[in-house]
């Protein structure tokens, strides 16, 4: 019989093709022939339309999970829903994945199919491109348009048969992570190179049923192919091929006319077939003497095909419940009640991974009547433990292995003095323990579930070791539970950090508005004996000039240009302080432009003659009048003219102004511009910002105080304008201030506190 395994992880090219490991299986052995290479749906298409009798197994998502199809409203039928997705655009496709994930509340924006749970698979909507978009939008309108026999989704009398494998379910037998995508690694090598001596080994005949031959160029082949693909293929064809083993009509898939399973589809393996307790098996010929299949058997297969799906039905309910709770300690008794329910367990404890360290979080146990931790807020007593191989709980937390002890009694590998303890003290008795790791995202253990005495139903005095099914569904909670209490734990610590960083603003907004109140405080008192020394010093000047009394009138000169220069300093120190605490007004008045830019040239003539600059007055005539407070805009220009003054020497100074248009609204246009020592293009943006200098060495040789250009900008920001600068070092800078012709009044905002937040 021909087996092709086929590995379809994207849309087929040349660097990513598709690729197809042909085998034949004959008299018990299935022997790899070739690997083809499909870089196009085209060639793909071609390929399933060749000639049988072959069945192929394919790395790909057959069905789509049933919560989306619901969501869509769209059929319930493979090959009704695929034509329906497929008459729509990929772009439409997308769209409507992305709206679906973006509804559901996260970590769970994905279901799962019922396939995916048992195999621990990914859903096919984790990713929009791929394999989604990319993957189903196209590969299922062409394995529909092929005629195969697509099972269980659209079965079809002919000897052409297409099944979806799982290439990772039977790597996982052997190692862990063994695929690169751009570079190759020791590790992922050895990976390959133990999956490939365990197909090849005897445990897989003794699981699946045959042997493998591979020649060795070709397990060189899959053994250098860093990427996986050709090692995946071949894996698909041990799926496929045990699937030829369990025979007509339904291949190892289990309750195949169920219409859930006919819609999502079903990964073919043995684990699985496990998982089904033998549900869907080609029936055993009786032997000579032996009553063959009767209604009964028939009825009592169905029975467990209903508890299989009411089970996957519960997981996935557990899923959705796990994802809508917040609060942790009720999340964590939430999961070891349904890990209980699902195992008949009488017992169990949940452990949270911390500091290297396993703190008991949940502690139950039926048969002693004891409820601790979670939601009761009961402590427990029992202390947090270092992490030591030697102990079992503490192993599986280190190593990420589940263990299933059928025996305590019987079992020596770890130290169980804990227990013994326990049941020494409460007389109960440890029988039977399942200990399975919670692992997130990144397959870190933040925790692990222990469960004790699993129960039989019906008989809940007698306990019995727990089942590999047991097992399954405890894996696969956990893996939803880790996600969940990842989730929960970071939304609290944002929560967390978020009320400290509230608080710690709310602190520190006090203490601004208590600073400020200080400095308008400081500054108000400063400002009247400074206004009377500035008063007396022009008094004493102006009889030391009648008098001629030289070497006094130079001392008193010093003390009037110190005293103004600091009076500007309590001035923009009461101004920034008014502005930050939201008191500083803007009055809106009609003024010409033309007379505001005469003031503010008055102002700073001495400085131009002081060191010996020009200044160019550019603007016409027509500027005509704007509606702003006056003295702010004035202020501004002062301060720009000042600091390009202050920083060139024997240069020239531009001050041009023109009137333009934003969004059809008049608006008013000033640039200074100067050929000094220019700004370091680093510190451009700082240098509005308040006590702030572009060189710490300016500050000792042009003097000032950093605050002029930040008052400025205030002001503007004020008014619904902006400063901007331009520079360029040794070269000079252009400072351009943009305000509307017609100012609207400022309404300062509001504070916002963490008292504000719900």
């Amino acid at each position: 019989m021909k087996i092709f395994g086929i590995d379809f992880t994207s849309t087929p090219g040349r660097k990513k093709p598709i690729t197809v490991a042909e085998c034949e299986l004959k008299q018990g052995n299935l022997i790899l022939q070739e690997i083809h290479a499909l870089v196009s749906f085209d060639e793909f298409e071609d390929f399933l339309k060749q000639k049988g009798p072959w069945i192929a197994g394919i790395d790909f998502p057959f069905g789509l999970p049933g919560a989306f199809l619901s969501t869509l409203g769209l059929p319930h039928d493979w090959p009704d829903y695929v034509q329906t997705l497929t008459r729509r655009s990929k772009a439409e496709f997308e769209k409507r994945i992305k709206s679906f994930k973006s509804k559901h509340t996260s970590p769970y924006k994905e279901p799962l199919r019922f396939t995916d749970v048992l195999a621990s698979a990914q859903s096919p909507l984790k990713l929009v491109n791929a394999p989604v978009a990319k993957m189903f939008y196209e590969g299922s309108r062409k394995i529909l348009k092929s005629g195969a026999s697509i099972l269980p989704c659209h079965p079809k009398k002919g000897n052409r048969i297409l099944l979806e494998a799982y290439p990772a379910l039977v790597a996982r037998r052997f190692a862990e992570s063994y695929k690169s995508e751009s570079k190759d690694t020791s590790q992922k090598k050895s990976a390959r190179k133990k999956i490939i001596a365990g197909i090849l080994g005897p445990g897989l005949k003794s699981e699946f049923g045959f042997s493998v031959e591979i020649e060795e160029d070709k397990k060189k082949e899959m053994l250098d192919d860093f990427k996986g693909d050709t090692l995946d293929a071949v894996l698909c064809t041990l799926q496929a091929a045990w699937a030829w083993y369990q025979g007509k009509p339904n291949y190892g898939i289990p309750a195949e006319n169920k219409s859930l399973i006919r819609s999502e589809g079903w990964i073919v393996d043995p684990s699985l077939n496990l998982q089904t307790s033998g549900i869907g098996k080609k029936p055993k010929r009786p032997s000579p003497g032996q009553a063959p299949e009767t209604i009964t058997d028939k009825e009592s297969d169905q029975g467990k095909v209903r508890s299989l799906l009411d089970k996957l039905t519960k997981l996935t309910d557990i899923g959705l419940a796990l994802s809508a709770e917040r609060n942790l300690d009720v999340l964590l008794e939430m999961i070891m009640e349904e890990a209980r329910n699902l195992t008949y367990a009488d017992g169990g404890t949940l452990y949270i991974l911390e500091k290297d360290k396993l703190h008991f979080k949940i502690f139950q146990n039926e048969t002693l009547d004891i409820r601790m931790g979670g939601k009761n807020e009961l402590p427990i007593p029992f202390p947090s433990f270092e992490m030591n191989s030697t102990n079992v709980s503490s192993y599986v937390a280190l190593t990420g292995k589940t263990v299933n002890i059928p025996d305590v009694s019987k079992y020596k590998d770890h130290d169980f003095s804990g227990p013994r303890v326990f049941d020494e003290k409460f007389n109960y008795k440890t029988q039977s323990m399942l200990l399975v790791p919670m692992k997130n995202n990144d397959e870190e253990v933040i925790g692990v579930i222990q469960l004790l005495n699993a129960r039989k139903p019906g008989d809940p005095k007698k306990a019995i070791p727990f089942s590999n099914e047991n097992v399954r569904w405890i894996q696969s909670l956990a893996s939803q539970a880790a996600v969940a209490i990842t989730h929960v734990s970071l939304v609290q610590e944002i929560r967390k950090a978020y009320s400290e960083v509230a608080l710690a603003r709310d602190m520190a907004m006090e203490a601004n508005a208590a600073k400020g109140k200080f400095l308008a405080n400081m500054t108000h008192e400063l400002r009247t004996p400074m206004n009377a020394i500035i008063g007396y010093t022009e008094i004493l000047l102006e009889e030391t000039r009648e008098k001629n009394l030289v070497s006094i009138h130079e001392d008193l000169v010093k003390i009037d240009n110190s005293a103004k220069i600091l009076l500007q300093l309590i001035n923009e120190i009461l101004d920034l302080s008014k502005i930050e605490a939201g008191k500083m007004g803007i009055y809106l008045d009609s003024f010409k432009i033309q007379e505001i830019i005469q003031s503010s040239i008055q102002t700073v003539e001495p400085m131009l003659q002081k060191n010996k600059n020009t200044l160019k007055i550019q603007y016409d005539d027509t500027l005509g009048y704007m509606v702003a407070d006056m003295n702010r805009v004035r202020q501004a220009l002062i301060n720009l003219l000042s600091n390009a003054n202050k920083f060139t020497d024997n240069g020239e100074i531009t001050l041009e102004a023109t009137r333009t248009k934003k969004q059809d609204a008049p608006w008013v246009v000033f640039k200074v511009t100067d050929t000094g020592i220019g700004i370091p293009h680093d510190k451009l943006r700082s240098i509005f910002s308040e006590f702030t200098q572009a060189d710490s060495s300016i500050n000792r040789k042009f003097g000032g105080t950093g605050l002029g250009l930040a008052i400025s900008q205030r002001f503007c920001r004020m008014m619904g304008g902006s400063i901007t600068v331009e520079s360029e070092v040794n070269k000079g800078s252009t400072f351009t201030v943009q305000l509307p012709a017609k100012v609207m009044p400022f309404t300062p905002p509001q504070r916002r506190r963490s008292t504000d937040l719900t």
